[in-house]
């Protein structure tokens, strides 16, 4: 402080101190806008431009230009790479993309509506979570043995009592919202990844529907045809995936573990910071195991393995030196009872085995007719230990 107070002593070396102090204020400055700038970097003279950027994601989607209405072009860096966003309003429906600066190919995609379409034919009175999950799957032209879900749940928005869906089916995302009272599509959004394994994480959809932005904030849209020289013609990727019994192997080869020897309690497909992968659990007599798999190639993309906690029961209880274990298929039979519910008329969006003070237990969850139901079953008797319905 001492120090201080001498700096600023005598009108001179107040002088020089403010004089320093914007040196340092400006050389600061000028650093901010370089590394700024160079964050972008500039559009240089063998990039495709946004005019062809546009006509790229139009052929993509297959709208013609004249009837869409450009929202944003610009350039700008994405995972490691220059491309050019581009979002255009056709018809209901909203696209984003994100084209190579280079060759014109698809980096990223998106779609979404942008007013709920009434493409769906409404149902008499309340709907339930299984006709609402239908109306999802037709409106996106994918089959129940096509589709892996990864939520499925009723909430409220605005007042109106919607089915909120997430699906997977390849290699696109699809997000709905179901009007529980019409069936009605109330909001949707599919997002197809193009190039898996850039490090980016999967948007989320906050859930209210698009609305229709202003006239005035849309650009003239661009030429009608193409360019015909720069770069490929996009195409669809081929989203092979290994499947679910290929990445079950994957996983037990891995663990050292038999087929007959394991016992699955979660197989899903999901996204993982951008790389899709198929999300695994299975326990056998002395170990439980989570797994995510590539869902390309197969590879563990991470682990994790625990031994049982068997030193010692809970009031009495002698699970962890018996051994005994009724699996999840009979946990979730012994819920269903309880409910008075059929197996083919619920919704299961969980089915996890834990234990709960040295006590092996079922931790059962399912919708029906729009409500909740949660168990907790005891995993060595199939007793029900904690029961909700909401």
């Amino acid at each position: 402080m001492s120090k201080l107070k001498e700096l600023f002593s005598t009108p001179r070396r107040v002088a020089v101190a403010v004089a320093c102090l914007g040196v340092i204020l400006v050389t600061a400055g000028i650093c901010v806008v370089m590394i700024a700038s160079g964050a972008r970097g500039p559009e240089p003279a063998s990039a495709i431009g946004g005019e062809a950027a546009q006509n790229y994601a139009f052929a993509d989607a297959g709208v013609d230009p004249a009837s869409a209405q450009v929202l944003k072009v610009k350039y700008e860096r994405f995972q490691g790479e220059f491309v050019y966003e581009v979002e255009f309003l056709a018809g209901e429906t909203e696209y984003e993309y994100k084209i190579n600066a280079a060759d014109g190919s698809v980096v990223k995609k998106e779609q979404k509506a942008v007013k709920g379409p009434g493409n769906s034919v409404p149902a008499a009175g309340a709907i339930t979570l299984e006709e609402a999950r239908d109306i999802a799957l037709t409106d996106a032209g994918v089959t129940l043995e096509q589709a892996i879900f990864a939520e499925a749940e009723q909430d409220t928005e605005g007042g109106i009592p919607v089915y909120e869906f997430k699906f997977y089916s390849g290699n696109v995302e699809y997000e709905y919202e179901i009007n529980g009272q019409t069936g009605a599509i109330y909001s949707k959004k599919t997002t197809t990844y193009v190039g898996q394994g850039t490090g980016e994480t999967p948007p989320v959809q906050t859930g209210a529907p698009a609305t229709q932005p202003p006239a005035t904030a849309r650009p003239t849209p661009a030429p009608t045809q193409p360019p015909a020289t720069q770069g490929p013609t996009p195409t669809q990727p081929s989203g092979t995936y290994i499947g679910a019994e290929a990445a079950k192997s994957a996983a037990l080869a891995d663990a050292g573990v038999s087929a007959g020897d394991a016992r699955f309690t979660k197989v899903r497909m999901d996204y993982e910071d951008g790389v899709p992968v198929y999300e695994l659990e299975f326990y056998t007599a002395t170990h439980e195991y989570e797994y995510e798999i590539h869902a390309h190639h197969g590879t563990v993309y991470s682990k994790h393995c625990e031994a049982h906690h068997t030193s010692g029961g809970h009031h009495g209880d002698t699970t962890g030196q018996t051994g005994a274990d009724i699996g999840a298929e009979a946990a979730k039979n012994a819920a269903l009872n309880h409910a008075g519910c059929a197996a083919g008329d619920v919704v299961f969006t969980k089915v996890e085995r834990d234990y709960d003070d040295g006590r092996l237990v079922y931790e059962i969850e399912f919708y029906k007719d729009g409500l909740e139901y949660e168990f907790e079953i005891d995993g060595a008797s199939g007793a029900v230990l904690s029961f909700e319905r909401d």
